[in-house]
């Protein structure tokens, strides 16, 4: 054998297959208490290796490398702790799994068709038109966002009536019979408030949010789109803030199995001292849970300004974040907000979920109960997992 593939090495004839460089590890994952579609995140992953198969109690899990972040990610269902065992190859796999998660971003031509595009960046604030709806969207079977690309930068939110995934069909725009078929839809009007788990900047002498404005150069991309995990990235270099210029990547995660978005935050430049806000909207009738960390409202409010064919949608929004980050809980006019420093690395990292009285999932439960389940689902998303390489 080690003198056919020598004589094969000499004729630059080797077999894709005898060539493939493979890696075998076991990875020891652990977390606090039981949770289903617990995201995993494996970072060690070879330089080399171009895919990667993951197995536990002899099944396989489906798994996505996203290469140019260098990361595996899974979800698996946990309770306390169990073993994964990973293959990585140099060899791309034609194993398909079913995605669970989708994300899209359209660029309006001249003559009004779209095109689907996974960057775009401007230097000026002129792309909340040229986009089909105004920015990248994403999904999980169980709830869809947008973000708004421009000054605002404000997260919208679509509901599911059923957990499926529905953007490629609807565009966020359902048509009257798909929603007669039981599509969901943007259920939220924002306005000028937060959303849900955005990060702004912060006026402390008007005591108010503000906008990105004064910038070099914005940028919106979509790193990763399943089948495991979406990731969208809004991104602004040379943001005037404060007599200072700073740079600020905003990263939004969101696992198959789960509604709720783990944001990461990364500000760069002179941000020592600096402070930012976010939290959730304040809607039309609506209540307000909060406690050190978290803050969330239940609403009822119509999500258009089309009031005749619209009606009020009850919905439920809440955010999580670092309580060792909080300098102050001062709201405005319009939100329910946390003001927070960065870390000494630059980062603000929390999670944002929601959740929507005509989801079928939520069927029985009361109002109370759905908005306690939020804010249990946005704490969690927030809970370490250990990875452990042990072999």
């Amino acid at each position: 054998m080690k003198r056919m593939l020598l004589l094969l090495l000499l004729a630059g004839t080797v077999p894709g297959n005898l060539m493939a460089r493979t890696l075998k590890a076991v990875y020891r994952v652990t977390t606090s208490g039981a949770r289903t579609d617990c995201p995993v995140v494996i970072r060690d992953v070879p330089e080399w290796a171009v895919s990667a198969t993951v197995t536990a109690d002899g099944e396989t899990i489906p798994a996505q490398l996203d290469r140019p972040l260098g990361e595996l990610a899974f979800v698996a269902d946990l309770n306390a702790g169990r073993n994964f065992r990973v293959v990585y190859s140099s060899k791309p796999s034609r194993r398909v799994f079913p995605s669970r998660v989708h994300a899209q971003m359209w660029l309006k031509r001249p003559d009004k068709t779209l095109q689907a595009v996974d960057t775009v960046f401007s230097t000026r604030d002129d792309m909340y038109h040229k986009l089909h709806h105004h920015g990248p969207a994403f999904e999980s079977e169980y709830a869809a966002y947008r973000v708004y690309f421009d000054k605002k930068q404000t997260i919208d939110t679509y509901g599911k009536k059923h957990p499926r995934l529905e953007l490629a069909e609807t565009m966020w725009y359902p048509t009257d019979e798909q929603m007669a078929a039981g599509s969901g839809y943007d259920n939220l009007r924002v306005f000028g408030s937060v959303g849900v788990g955005t990060l702004k900047g912060w006026d402390a002498s008007k005591r108010k949010m503000t906008h990105i404005t004064d910038f070099a150069r914005r940028e919106a991309r979509i790193l990763a789109r399943g089948p495991v995990r979406t990731i969208v990235e809004m991104r602004v270099e040379g943001w005037r803030y404060y007599g200072r210029e700073i740079a600020m990547t905003s990263r939004y995660i969101l696992y198959a199995g789960h509604g709720e978005v783990q944001v990461e935050n990364r500000i760069e430049g002179d941000y020592g001292g600096l402070l930012f806000t976010t939290g959730v909207m304040k809607m039309a009738r609506h209540r307000v849970e909060r406690d050190s960390d978290r803050v969330a409202v239940w609403g009822c409010d119509f999500p258009e300004n089309d009031t005749l064919k619209w009606e009020r949608e009850s919905v439920g929004l809440a955010v999580a974040v670092p309580s060792e980050q909080i300098v102050s809980r001062i709201d405005d006019r319009t939100s329910y907000l946390f003001q927070l420093t960065p870390d000494k690395c630059g980062r603000i990292d929390y999670a944002f979920g929601m959740c929507w009285r005509r989801s079928e999932w939520f069927d029985g439960l009361s109002d109370e109960e759905c908005l306690a389940r939020l804010m249990e689902s946005v704490s969690e998303a927030r809970k370490p997992v250990e990875v452990v390489r042990v072999r």
